[in-house]
């Protein structure tokens, strides 16, 4: 597909004011992710007590700045979906409405009070409105012909996050009953969630067209060269320094477990693939694609079924982002 963008995309709800504070959310989620899941758990034996609570305050802004951003670009994203310029049916626009300005405040209440306040029960609230809220997001998404490896992309996402949920609700679930076969079941769903969430970024990169033969474009190349290259750089370096503790830095991380120990360091394929998909994708002149590509920064940084309501967050907007992008190409192909 060529990368053009039509004029009329200009006036279009679904590329307003969100796609800025979407790249501001998605850069502070990573630096989130690194500081706060990454660097912050190799604890004493890495750092001195001072550096530690350096990386402790740096970590704490930056997952501030990415809530509040986050919520800011969520707004938008909620009023042009729920809009009658959304051409969606009320049904969709009122289900998007109703949880999705539900989730705000409470994850604004949660982001600035203290957190001793933050109950168990409450951060369950908060999992099950974005799941619903996913879900309105990609049916809304779907609702109309986008291009295939959109659409791919929106169902790979749905199963990510639903398997997720499924793996834990089995389980609770197997845990009171004495099921026999509750690891196995959850095991399934959890593995075929991982799988979906770490093939999305190969169905956005169909998606993502690059002019070659423009400096643009050959810029978009090398960068997202350099990117795969510096994660998986960052993987060899980090298992080199932790050693056999790799996986479980990496499932604190982006909660990642279906390769075997001896294997984990196969993580930087599609990690680093997801990097570079990101980039060309931010690197493109098309509004829609670079909207792809901030989604998909927030869901990598989000991690594989999370269940911190600032993560959770993140995954929510991603999706967002990822809905309007299927509406918007469906329309502009009409």
């Amino acid at each position: 597909m060529a990368e053009v963008t039509p004029a009329e995309d200009e006036g279009s709800p679904y590329f307003a004011a969100a796609p800025p504070l979407a790249w501001m959310a998605g850069a502070a989620a990573l630096a989130d992710m690194i500081l706060n899941r990454v660097l912050i758990r190799l604890g004493s034996d890495a750092w001195s007590p001072d550096a530690l609570l350096r990386l402790d305050t740096w970590g704490g802004f930056a997952r501030n700045l990415s809530v509040v951003s986050a919520l800011v670009a969520l707004g938008f994203c909620l009023a042009s979906l729920s809009s009658t310029r959304s051409e969606l049916p009320f049904s969709p626009r009122a289900g998007i409405a109703s949880f999705g300005w539900l989730l705000v405040p409470i994850v604004t209440l949660m982001t600035f009070l203290p957190r001793a306040w933050t109950t168990p029960e409450l951060v369950i609230i908060v999992a099950g409105l974005a799941h619903a809220t996913i879900l309105l997001f990609i049916l809304a998404g779907m609702r109309w012909r986008s291009t295939r490896p959109v659409a791919v992309a929106m169902v790979l996402t749905l199963v990510a996050a639903l398997s997720g949920v499924l793996s834990m609700v089995v389980n609770l679930v197997g845990e009171r009953t004495f099921w026999e076969h509750t690891e196995r079941l959850s095991n399934a769903f959890r593995w075929s969630g991982e799988l979906a969430y770490l093939a999305a970024p190969i169905a956005i990169g169909f998606a993502i067209s690059i002019p070659w033969r423009e400096l643009r474009g050959k810029t978009a190349i090398v960068l997202s060269a350099l990117a795969a290259g510096v994660v998986a750089a960052g993987m060899i370096i980090w298992k080199h320094a932790v050693g056999r503790d790799l996986p479980d830095l990496l499932y604190g991380a982006l909660r990642l477990d279906f390769l075997p120990d001896r294997d984990f360091i196969l993580y930087a394929i599609p990690l680093g693939v997801g990097a570079a998909v990101t980039v060309a994708a931010i690197m493109s002149k098309d509004a829609a694609r670079r909207q792809l590509g901030a989604g998909l920064l927030m869901l990598l940084s989000a991690g594989y079924a999370p269940r911190t309501p600032s993560a959770l967050l993140m995954t929510v907007l991603g999706v967002a982002l990822l809905a309007r992008v299927g509406i918007a190409l469906a329309k502009r192909h009409r």
